[in-house]
Formats: C-alpha cells, sequence, structure tokens
C-alpha cells in the first residue's frame, strides 16, 4: 500500500460541499458545536440514520493498515482507522479528527467509487479538483470540523485550532478562506481608517 488514489467523481463546487456539509452536521445534532466528538458522532449517531444503519467504525492494529490512516468501504458502509489514530482522534487530536471528517466526506458523497484509502502521502492519479474525491473529502472534512458561521467567531488560526481541535495547518487554510487577508483593502477604505486612527 503506496499513496493513495484519488478517483474522479461528479463535479462539485466548494459552495456545493459546504452545503452538503452543513446538512450533515444538521442531521448528526452539531450544528454549532466548535469541536463535535467525531468518534461519538461516527460510532453512535451515524449507525442511527435509516440509509447507513449498518454502518461501522472499524479499528485495524497500525501494522494491518500499512502505510493507510483510514479507508471507506460501502457495502456494507463502514470507515476502518488504524487504532493509533483512532487513539488519537478520541483525545481531540487535530490531525485524527480531520482524517475521520474526511473519511464521513467520501461515506456521504461518493458511495460506490470503490474503496477510498486515506494516508496523505501521494496521489498516484491526477484529477481536476472539482472531480476529484479527495478534493471533495477534504472540503467536506474541513467544512465539517470549521464551518463559516463558526470560523467567522474568531480573530486569529491559532484561535480556531485550539477551539474547533484542528492542526494548526488547517486552521490556517480555513481562517485565509474566510478572512482573504491576502486582498488589499480598497484604497478609499484605507484612507478612511488612517483619518480614524489619527
Amino acid at each position: 500500500m503506496d499513496g493513495i488514489e484519488d478517483f474522479p467523481v461528479a463535479a462539485r463546487s466548494a459552495k456545493e460541499i459546504e452545503a452538503i456539509t452543513l446538512a450533515w452536521r444538521d442531521r448528526l445534532g452539531v450544528p454549532n458545536d466548535w469541536a463535535p466528538d467525531v468518534v461519538r458522532l461516527l460510532e453512535n449517531e451515524l449507525p442511527k440514520l435509516h440509509r447507513l444503519g449498518q454502518f461501522a467504525l472499524v479499528t485495524r492494529s497500525d501494522a494491518e493498515m500499512g502505510d493507510a490512516e483510514a479507508y471507506t468501504e460501502f457495502n456494507p458502509p463502514h470507515i476502518v482507522i488504524r487504532n493509533s489514530v483512532y487513539q488519537l482522534a478520541r483525545k481531540l487530536d487535530g490531525r485524527s479528527r480531520m482524517t475521520l471528517a474526511h473519511e464521513l466526506g467520501h461515506l456521504v458523497m461518493h458511495p460506490g467509487a470503490g474503496r477510498l484509502r486515506t494516508d496523505f502521502s501521494r496521489l498516484k492519479t491526477k484529477v481536476k479538483p472539482f472531480e476529484s474525491a479527495e478534493w471533495q473529502a477534504n472540503k467536506f472534512a474541513s467544512f465539517f470540523l470549521m464551518p463559516s458561521h463558526i470560523i467567522r467567531e474568531f480573530v486569529s488560526p491559532a484561535q480556531i485550532a485550539e477551539s474547533c481541535h484542528v492542526s494548526q495547518q488547517a486552521a490556517r487554510i480555513r481562517f485565509n478562506e474566510i478572512a482573504h487577508p491576502s486582498r488589499p483593502l480598497p484604497e478609499c477604505i484605507r484612507q478612511a481608517i488612517e483619518k480614524l486612527q489619527h
């Protein structure tokens, strides 16, 4: 097992994925939680849903998983995760929580796409981003753990990372998506701010 396969899937925009994610947060009863307990949701709440009644979160030994952190299968629906990643997710480790949210994204958006493995080491196949199962699952995970209506409450990536229990890197990326600090202020606004400061 060396690297992950990406699968071409039906194209979805980030906006479409965000809507799907918010709907799933609602279905799982976590619309306003800053740091939902992803392990509990997958073990207890997801199996209660009719369509996913046979769902199971399965842990396997690290040796058994090889390079893979996790993968999703659809018949019956389940997510398989290496034990060390599972244990870290239970301790609110940001990267491990992102892995589980990523696999949830595959489960709800890509039924029938085959076995989807996640080890984040490298992609074997190049697929256009909007048609990439991996890109879509990454977006889903980001929106699931850091929805826009929550991220707007924070003034720094560090606050997001601490409050939402995500990695610094994930928090920084999401903060920049929402705050757009790289865009310069229009000159008239910049001048008005300067006048107010004097």
